[in-house]
């Protein structure tokens, strides 16, 4: 079997959950014995595939063409949405963007002339993705969105909140022509240990006792409200990953922070293995985001025993129940009081490892419920 994944042009430079998920497929698919290759190509040759595998209809412009070039060569075609709630990105916008851009998006109530805004903006500085603007302008945001989930042959949802919100939100209540398969989005069981890096670093600051703030530097991930949270309380907390270059304003703001406060400690983007000697020293983990379809960051800290504090926007509910403790990433004293409150429990005293084992959130089994769709749809065993 061979399959070919494919996401945005800039997933693999610009990375974020979907990438990780999409990473994480083709791993654990190839330990299946599945071949499966990456693109980020509008049209790529699809000689020799038997399947494509499309990820991200929030961003859909890119996920478009691909969708049409796989239709036109006669592939068979899965989707993983990764939707995020248009009521979640428009509040995450009309409060978190500043600007120039921001404050267009906010005087233009019309979810289809913002997208196709923001799809001018990502293809600014790409002319070979003008034609990806030039087919939103005449076909609308809204109506690829639905074109796409209606005629795919199955959907792998992150959840069923995920799955209830695409219908809410595109069909009014109704489902979509196309099949779907709820796959749950996981963490790496594989225990690491500790990494000379992270250990020497913790060493040489004295730090023993501290929060962590893992994502990408941008609004999104909200770090200037859990600094605004944090600041006055004495506590250590280290933030890590990569700043997003399209927030620049953003970062600086960020960055002064760090400058400012002797509390904070920003260490960039590291790779899986030095997060998670992160997490498994860290009292809490914290992630404010605005939305969040799954909180890959999250299950992460809790797997290797950290409290978790997480955003109650998007679909977190159904990975963590009352696992964890939930924080509005609108009001800053919802956040510290959940971050006061994790830090006064036992260290995994609500036992979110045990729920993630408990529900196999792990990219194994994803990779198994996958291999089975991908199996039902072109006839093999």
């Amino acid at each position: 079997m061979k399959i070919l994944l494919q996401n945005r042009y800039d997933a693999l430079t610009k990375k974020g959950g979907d990438t990780y998920q999409m990473l994480m497929t083709r791993k654990y698919l190839e330990q299946l014995g599945v071949k499966a290759d990456i693109s980020t190509a509008l049209a790529p040759d699809l000689s020799g595939y038997e399947l494509v595998h499309l990820f991200n209809i929030t961003r859909v412009g890119e996920t478009y063409r691909q969708y049409k070039n796989a239709r036109s060569k006669g592939c068979k075609i899965v989707l993983s949405p990764v939707y995020q709630s248009r009521s979640d990105v428009k509040a995450y916008e009309d409060n978190q963007l500043n600007g120039f851009m921001g404050w267009l998006l906010r005087n233009i109530p019309d979810i289809d002339k913002r997208q196709l805004l923001k799809t001018g903006y990502y293809t600014l500085n790409r002319p070979s993705l003008w034609p990806v603007w030039v087919s939103q302008f005449y076909l609308g945001y809204t109506r690829q969105q639905k074109e796409i989930l209606a005629s795919v042959d199955h959907i792998l949802p992150n959840s069923e909140m995920e799955m209830l919100r695409i219908k809410e939100e595109l069909f009014l209540g109704n489902a979509s022509t196309a099949a779907y398969t709820i796959v749950l989005n996981g963490v790496e069981m594989d225990s690491t240990e500790d990494t000379d890096r992270i250990s020497g670093w913790l060493q040489k600051i004295k730090l023993t006792d501290y929060v962590i703030c893992a994502g990408r530097i941008e609004p999104l991930k909200n770090q200037l409200a859990v600094m605004a949270a944090l600041k006055d309380t004495g506590l250590k907390v280290v933030f890590a990953g990569a700043v997003n270059p399209a927030h620049g304003g953003y970062a600086k703001k960020v960055l002064r922070q760090f400058r400012e406060n002797p509390n904070f400690f920003y260490l960039g983007e590291i790779g899986p293995s030095d997060l998670m000697a992160l997490n498994k020293l860290a009292r809490v983990s914290v992630l404010a985001s605005w939305l969040e379809t799954t909180g890959l960051a999250a299950l992460e800290a809790g797997l290797a025993g950290a409290n978790v504090v997480i955003t109650e926007r998007g679909y977190t509910r159904e990975y963590f129940g009352e696992s964890v403790w939930y924080c509005d990433p609108s009001n800053i004293s919802t956040i510290r009081e959940a971050v006061m409150a994790a830090l006064a429990a036992p260290r995994g005293a609500r036992q979110l490892d045990k729920r993630i084992a408990d529900m196999k959130l792990n990219w194994l089994e994803a990779a198994k419920k996958t291999l089975m769709v991908y199996q039902q749809i072109l006839g093999s065993n």
